[in-house]
């Protein structure tokens, strides 16, 4: 639900439509994770690493810049190999790694 928010989906909207732009917004995230991983997280100010994590799909509002440097490595990891054919899994993987690294630390 929380990442509809982020991605601006809504399931009012034609199953087609919602297909095209989740994965729209998918590939340019994959874009950004690369630009980023050229950067290099370390360039990255506190408040653009709770941004980037929020884009991805983690609330980060109460994790401190370690935890959001080491959940963004973890994503940049994952994201940066995968092809542009394999968008539905990068969708997938949002959900998965920010459910499970909230459930973690509480």
């Amino acid at each position: 639900k929380a990442l509809s928010q982020v991605l601006f989906l809504t399931p009012h909207l034609p199953a087609l439509f919602l297909r095209h732009r989740l994965r729209s917004h998918i590939l340019e995230i994959r874009q950004l994770d690369r630009a980023m991983l050229r950067l290099g997280l370390g360039q990255l100010s506190e408040e653009e690493l709770k941004a980037a994590c929020y884009l991805r799909g983690l609330n980060s509002t109460h994790l401190g810049v370690a935890e959001c440097r080491a959940w963004l490595e973890q994503w940049l990891g994952l994201s940066c190999k995968l092809q542009a054919s394999e968008a539905s899994l990068l969708a997938n993987s949002m959900v998965l790694l920010s459910l499970n690294y909230a459930r973690a630390k509480e």
